[in-house]
């Protein structure tokens, strides 16, 4: 099933010049074409697990086939993209030798296989579930940049082009001295690298233990392996980093938005009163969200979302208020992440959930009366 619509849509053109702080030399209104549908997927028989809106889903590698955990049910959704089906699902052992838990992401592997970043490693399956390969990615057997007992290696991903590295952040509890990690596998040497971004991630943590209530909040981080290296960042600024294995060299991208502040200015703490707490996690929801770029291989450019949530009264509910909707805002970036144009997205009113590019399109998940379903999007600039 498809819906479709074209906006023209008017939006503000930067021209660059070649500079460290990469201010705008120019400023010019231009307008581009959005071409908009929405497609759902039909599960035959099957329900389809929606529930954690496909936040432990990747694409294959020849992008035709999306896998999506269904956490519950601990089987794997094979979804085929171009026919807009489900294709099977692919049940899952819990314990053994082919044994599969605490699953933090996962993405498609040569000869179809899938890999997953687990809180206990790196795993490769086929498509019977069997297990490939591993590894323990313990940073205790790991030299040079060691991890103190407080930190931890969160959401590892081991390099598919080669296999003798891997990358993943280092965290202490509360999101505390955070770092961007790389691990040299084949010489069991450990490399760490601060940023600014992360060192402010500790700043944002709340928590709650009033006698009554426990509540705890923490920001998302976001890593994933491109083509040109790793790119990683966090969803309260505008800043993100490129890391290029090759020159081992980190490229700060900083793009200050028309459309929403740079960075989110809710500031977390131990709080002493459900009040307190509720109040901040409003204000921090309120705040800029910044996802991760996807990289589009057809079009030679970077698509990034970014949205700010609102409330549509001040008097809220709960610990975690929810809002009532979200303005949501795209970037596009050339391949060397200089920034092209932005635009507000309308027809978007909620915090944008997985998305990805296919076939030189940004392919964004929609729940469709608990149907699966896609807003899928392409431009003409």
């Amino acid at each position: 099933m498809k819906n479709q619509l074209i906006l023209l849509m008017p939006v503000l053109f930067f021209g660059y010049m070649l500079s460290s702080c990469g201010s705008p030399s120019e400023k010019e209104i231009q307008e581009f074409r959005i071409h908009v549908d929405t497609v759902q997927i039909d599960p035959g028989d099957e329900l389809l697990f929606l529930k954690r809106g496909l936040d432990v889903s990747g694409l294959s590698v020849d992008r035709r086939y999306l896998y999506n955990f269904d956490l519950e049910q601990h089987q794997l959704e094979k979804i085929d993209l171009d026919c807009l089906v489900l294709d099977r699902k692919i049940p899952f052992e819990k314990e053994g030798p082919d044994g599969l838990r605490g699953i933090h992401s996962l993405w498609g592997w040569e000869r179809e296989a899938i890999f997953f970043s687990t809180w206990n490693g790196a795993k490769v399956f086929d498509q019977s579930a069997i297990l490939d390969r591993s590894w323990k990615l313990d940073p205790k057997e790991f030299s040079g940049d060691v991890l103190s007992d407080k930190e931890s290696l969160i959401g590892v991903q081991v390099d598919p082009s080669g296999e003798g590295e891997a990358y993943g952040l280092a965290k202490a509890f509360r999101n505390e001295l955070a770092s961007f990690v790389r691990l040299d596998l084949d010489q069991h040497q450990i490399h760490r690298y601060s940023l600014p971004l992360l060192d402010k991630l500790g700043t944002y943590t709340a928590s709650l233990n009033d006698g009554e209530n426990y509540a705890y909040h923490e920001v998302e981080t976001y890593l994933e392996i491109v083509d040109s290296g790793v790119l990683f960042g966090a969803e309260t600024g505008s800043e993100f980093y490129l890391y290029d294995p090759k020159a081992d060299t980190i490229k700060v991208v900083s793009s200050n938005s028309e459309w929403m502040e740079s960075e989110n200015m809710a500031k977390g703490r131990d709080f002493a009163s459900a009040g307190e707490f509720s109040r901040y996690f409003q204000q921090f929801m309120e705040g800029p969200h910044y996802l991760l770029p996807v990289y589009d291989g057809q079009n030679k450019r970077y698509w990034r979302l970014f949205y700010e949530n609102y409330y549509e009264s001040e008097i809220t509910e709960g610990l975690f208020p929810q809002p009532a909707g979200a303005n949501v805002y795209l970037a596009l970036y050339d391949e060397e992440l200089n920034l092209i144009q932005e635009a507000e997205l309308p027809f978007l009113t909620e915090k944008p959930l997985r998305h990805f590019i296919k076939d030189g399109m940004l392919w964004v998940f929609v729940n469709l009366e608990d149907e699966m379903g896609f807003v899928r999007m392409s431009i003409d600039l």
